[in-house]
Order: C-alpha cells, then structure tokens, then sequence
C-alpha cells in the first residue's frame, strides 16, 4: 500500500504541474481528471480486498464499457457484477428437480434442416434427426448467452467476462500503479445426447487483458470446470470434473478444455416408469494471481438443469433407434413448430391451417399458444382411458359434420394430449381435412416428439413460421 500511496501522490503532483500548462479552455477537462484521480484515490482506501466478478456480458464492447465505468469510481455492486457466487451440493429428489425444470419460462424454436425431397401422401416420411449444435461465434454474439441459452433440448451456452482486481472493483486507469488486474471471456457450450444420458461441455478462455502495469499477471493459473449435482439416491454425474489448470499464457496457445457426465438409469417404478433423473450442472473458474501476494479466488455460474431418460416408446416409427434413452436441457418450455412455407410439409398444410386457425380465430380459449396453457403429451398406453376419452369426444363431434370423399377429421388438441377433446371443456376443433394432410402431419407429430424427447405428461407449445 506505501508504494501505492507513493505513487499516486506523484499522479497528483504531475496533475497540477500540467494544469499551469494547458490552455484556459482545457480547464474542465482538468478538472474532469482531478475527479477521476481523486475517485481512483477513495478507492484505493476503502477497498483494499483484491475481488473476482462476472461482468454479465459475451460482448467485449459492453465489458469494455463496464471496464469504464469501474475506472470512474462505480464499485462492483453498483453495476450488478455477479462475485462471490458458489453453488453447493444439496439434498434433491426427483419431485423437487422436476418442480424446478417445470418453472422455466424460456422458449426456443424447433428447427429441423435435414430435408429429403417432399413425397406425396403415404410416401412422405418424417425428415432424419439430426443436431444444430451451438458454434463458438453464435454464442458469444447471442444476446442471451450471459444468462445461459437453450438453443434447443441438445445444446446450451453461456459466455461471460472475468476479471480479477486488486483493489476490488478497479478498471483501467490513465495513471499507473492505482491497480492490477486481469480479464478474460469465459465461454462455456453444452451438448446432451439423443441415444445417451449424456450431457459433455467444452469451454474456451479467450480475449484475455490486463492493465499495463500488470503483465505479469499473464502468469496467473485460471482452472475450469463443469461442477455436477444430482438426484441424491441416484447414480448421476458419473464423470471428471477436477479443473484443467493452465497459467493465462497456456490458455493464450490451448484455449479450450472439455469433460463429460453420464447418469444411470434409476430402476423402474410406477412413478417413474420413464427412468427419469436430473442433474445440474455449472462452470466453475478460480483465478490464481502470481506470486503469493495475492490469494485464488472462485466464483459460479449459473446452473444448468438436465434430464436424463430411458422412455421406450419414442422411436417406435424407427425400431432401429437404439438404445432408447437420452438427456436434454430441461430448463426450457419446447416449441412444436409449423414451417408452414416450406415445400417439404405442403403435404399436411390442411392441418397446419386447421391448428392455426383453431389458436388464433378471434375468441379462441384452446391451450398450445404462449400466454395460454401448454399442451401437454400423454402416451395412450400409461393413460388409455384419458386417450378413449379423447377419441369419443372427437368422434362425437365429428359425426355432426358432413365428410367429403377422401378426406378424414383431425383434431386439435391432439388427441395425445391431455388437453384434446376428452378434456370435457369444449375448447377444441374439429375439421375435415384431406387423408394424407391428416396421415402425415401424425407422423410428423410422432416424429417430433422423439426427435424432442416428448415423454408423457411434458408440456409443449405450438408455433408458427
């Protein structure tokens, strides 16, 4: 502190040397200066803790912009900087995890790319599966991945600048010695697995700065992790999740570190005839300055929520998907959605307008749009009296419309959800529509529900292109 305290005497003596020599209308910006010294000075003496916090941002403008905002004196706490923060493990059942999933108010879009040539009616088959992972350059420019984006049920992201200080909360300065500090991006890609309860990270430290006076901070020993906790009475987080340890100059040549978790399954019981499992999962980063003058310190991210399964009944369309389980993000509320312009589903464009219309007619109460109730699946053989129900219903009210040749009467909701016509609120549709619209839009459903690992009694919503 004496050598600090020397040296910002010496700031403020050169200060009112240069201000004899500038011209009279440099005096506010003088004075501007003086003000800022001065704030860099009460900083010094009422924070003398060195501190570690997230600067809640992937875009290094903004962090630049916060990095400002510290130099003229706002602390750590005055701009929302997340410090201090560190998950523990805790005691979880699956009713308490699956609570917390339910709660999620994020939505994502559904989006399949992998299109074979459109066929007509009883030759059109849904199109193959496939992932659309988050890429490195997407997430560190989404404006949701400082809180942690959900892409989809396979693929997470978060991205956030650190940055270490000593005294807490100081930035850049335009005068020397008033703190050393160091600041990098941590980001941080989740893929889960369809086919595996499997969920691996890889994370990336880059953009990496620091003050002038502090270069040798880039001898400073940043360790990553991905900390897991599961369901208590359950087999999960079953993988590494020790640190990778490098100095900054190592992250500098090798930016990136992986490591992955598997879970399980929870042997069968009438409550959980799916083998469902939760885990949650979130970055861990300790920063350790060089030199023993200074001490480690860690801080958390966010939690991530996963579920892990082993429903059977997916893939029943593809007997050919093995093995029959898999894990998704689950803090997020899934999207059924309708590409309506797109030529690969013409086929069942009668369906897409009928569910359309049924949502958005002027009046409409029917759940499956956001700001109303979700659908919500329900497989015909954990519930078949729910599931005759709906079909009675929607028998009944079809009979009461004339049927053209060669057409059948589709439902909405369908009648694998809860909220179909068996539901005895009236707040459905009924309409005849062509027999391949009717055909292939129920594969597609099908489809969409494995391909999104829909299981029974998970809610979805319905969106348009």
């Amino acid at each position: 502190m004496k050598k600090r305290s020397y040296w910002l005497s010496v700031a403020l003596i050169l200060t009112v040397v240069f201000s004899f020599l500038v011209p009279p209308e440099s005096i506010e910006a003088r004075q501007n200066q003086v003000s800022d010294v001065e704030g860099a000075s009460k900083k010094v003496s009422s924070e003398s803790k060195p501190q570690m916090y997230i600067i809640p941002t992937s875009d290094p403008k903004k962090a630049d912009e916060v990095m400002k905002q510290l130099e003229r004196g706002k602390s750590p706490k005055e701009l929302g900087l997340i410090s201090d923060q560190q998950h523990a493990p805790r005691k979880q059942t699956l009713q308490q995890m699956a609570s917390e999933a339910a709660k999620s108010k994020k939505f994502y879009p559904v989006s399949v790319d992998n299109f074979r040539t459109a066929a007509e009616g009883d030759d059109w088959t849904p199109p193959v599966f496939e992932y659309d992972d988050i890429q490195f350059d997407a997430c560190v420019e989404n404006d949701q991945s400082s809180e942690g984006w959900i892409k989809n049920h396979y693929s997470y992201c978060w991205s956030n600048y650190i940055v270490y200080s000593d005294p807490a909360g100081c930035g850049p300065s335009p005068f020397p010695f008033f703190c050393d500090w160091v600041s990098f991006r941590l980001t941080v890609i989740g893929n889960s697995m369809n086919g595996a309860r499997t969920v691996f990270y890889n994370y990336t430290v880059d953009d990496i700065d620091m003050d002038f006076d502090s270069k040798g901070w880039i001898g400073s020993k940043v360790s990553v992790s991905i900390q897991c906790d599961g369901i208590s009475e359950n087999r999960d987080c079953l993988g590494d999740d020790s640190p990778t340890t490098r100095t900054l100059a190592q992250w500098k040549s090798n930016d990136d570190g992986s490591t992955l978790f598997d879970s399980d399954p929870p042997p069968i019981t009438a409550g959980n005839k799916d083998q469902i499992s939760y885990m949650d999962l979130w970055p861990r980063v300790t920063v350790d300055p060089p030199g023993n003058k200074y001490p480690p310190i860690t801080n958390d991210g966010p939690k991530e929520k996963i579920r892990m399964d082993s429903a059977d009944y997916l893939f029943v369309f593809n007997p050919n998907f093995y093995p029959k389980e898999g894990a998704v993000f689950a803090n997020v509320q899934p999207v059924f959605f309708y590409d309506m312009d797109k030529p690969y589903f013409s086929v069942m464009k009668e369906a897409f307008q009928h569910h359309k219309d049924a949502l958005t007619s002027p009046g409409s109460l029917i759940p499956g749009v956001e700001g109303r109730p979700p659908l919500t699946r329900l497989y015909s053989k954990y519930d078949p009296a729910q599931y005759a129900a709906n079909r009675k219903a929607k028998d009944a009210a079809c009979s009461k419309l004339s049927k053209p040749e060669g057409y059948e009467c589709d439902e909405f909701p369908f009648a694998s959800t809860y909220e179909g016509a068996g539901a005895g609120d009236g707040r459905f549709s009924v309409r005849y529509i062509p027999r391949a619209a009717n055909n292939t839009h129920g594969r597609w459903l099908g489809a969409w529900y494995a391909y999104d690992r829909i299981l029974h009694k998970d809610p979805f919503y319905i969106g348009f292109k």
